[in-house]
């Protein structure tokens, strides 16, 4: 009997994760596995605001504010607007998943939970010296996980003088 794959593609919307997408679609059809398709949105500041999906017409939202299973209703529908068109019948399943929480706590959780085979994500390609500011979800996702992590930078440019 073969094992059910599972590969959970992680996405917040960028180029990178575009370019993550297209990998994660590979290793699907390769492996014939299923693919999950996640999204984290970062719980309300202080002050209420969302930091993770913002209302497509601000108009929508104006006098009350959305509830975090409106922004998870919200996000799916983003990622299946997004997503479901490149995805084609040689993907033996999809799931479309959206969690609030710090992203790479989720992502880890995620694979967990669901017996998650290989997490593939994009990565910012900020500088070397900009990235102590900013959240490392690619490299906690990499430490913690489960399983294999493959992380896609977009136009990498050699960095050792070539």
């Amino acid at each position: 009997m073969s094992k059910n794959i599972n590969i959970l593609f992680c996405t917040d919307f960028s180029e990178h994760a575009n370019t993550a997408f297209d990998h994660a679609m590979d290793q699907a059809k390769k492996y014939n596995a299923k693919l999950h398709l996640f999204h984290a949105i970062m719980p309300a500041d202080p002050c209420g605001h969302s930091k993770g999906m913002k209302s497509p017409d601000p108009a929508d939202s104006a006098g009350s504010a959305e509830s975090d299973e409106d922004l998870v209703q919200q996000a799916i529908g983003a990622l299946k607007l997004k997503y479901s068109e490149m995805l084609n019948d040689s993907i033996r399943g999809c799931e479309y998943v959206v969690k609030m929480g710090s992203p790479d706590v989720e992502v880890v959780q995620y694979a967990k939970q669901n017996h998650i085979d290989m997490i593939i994500m994009g990565a910012l390609g900020i500088p070397e010296k900009d990235r102590a500011t900013r959240i490392r979800t690619a490299a906690n996702v990499s430490k913690f996980a489960p399983c294999q992590v493959v992380v896609i930078q977009k136009n990498v440019q050699p960095s050792f003088g070539i």
